[in-house]
């Protein structure tokens, strides 16, 4: 962003670097994609070392005892662990995050083979949201047991709050890009398939942080009933 924002300041004061430094932002625009991607990785792999320990007090019903004023027995190692999802839960949670693999590997295979034809830099990249969809359906795989779970979860956090960030922008050009869809000579077709699979990333990640709110939620009224 810095070629970005000192573009603009250069061009407020009349200086001709304001009007083409902003271009360094495409060259740029690459490496820091590969430390947000690295970033992520490290952050998930950080996410998967969590214990019940680091768990226990926002799964459990203890915080809510302390805010109502109820003594809380100190935590042993039996009160560390976390029961398992019931499991209509866990099957929900399995088949969830395997559909959303698959509608985002679609979407990224048909983007990269349909609608933006040819290899490039960016091709590895549009590839990105398929890679993580991926990676979470293979952390649901052991999501019956509480602890993978809220550890899925932790993970599906980072991913979602990503991908909703980087999702902004096509939104933010979505009215744009729908414009263009008058010109003449465009092909419309190819140009609407781009649109969708732009914004299919940012559903998808939305869609995931509603998920998987309603599925811990679930999981905590399944805790305090037991």
């Amino acid at each position: 962003l810095a070629p970005l924002i000192i573009s603009f300041i250069a061009l407020a004061f009349g200086s001709d670097i304001g009007g083409t430094l902003h271009w360094a932002t495409f060259m740029t625009a690459p490496v820091g994609a590969v430390v947000v991607i690295v970033g992520l990785i490290m952050a998930i792999i950080g996410a998967n070392k969590s214990t019940a320990a680091d768990f226990a007090e926002s799964a459990t019903l203890s915080q809510g005892k302390v805010s109502a004023g109820e003594p809380v027995a100190p935590t042993d190692s039996k009160q560390r662990e976390l029961p398992p999802l019931p499991s209509g839960l866990a099957r929900t949670v399995k088949i969830a995050y395997a559909f959303g693999f698959v509608v985002l590997l679609v979407s990224c295979g048909m983007r990269v083979t349909i609608f933006q034809p040819g290899f490039s830099i960016l091709t590895i990249f549009d590839l990105v949201p398929a890679f993580f969809a991926g990676w979470l359906v293979w952390l649901a795989r052991g999501s019956s047991e509480g602890l993978h779970f809220l550890r899925l979860v932790q993970s599906q956090l980072i991913v979602s709050i990503a991908g909703c960030v980087v999702g902004l922008w096509p939104l933010i050009n979505l009215r744009a890009n729908i414009e263009m869809l008058d010109f003449d000579g465009i092909d419309r077709f190819q140009w609407a398939g781009t649109i969708i699979t732009d914004l299919i990333p940012f559903a998808a990640s939305v869609s995931s942080l509603v998920f998987a709110s309603i599925a811990r939620s679930r999981y905590r009224e399944s805790i305090a009933k037991s």
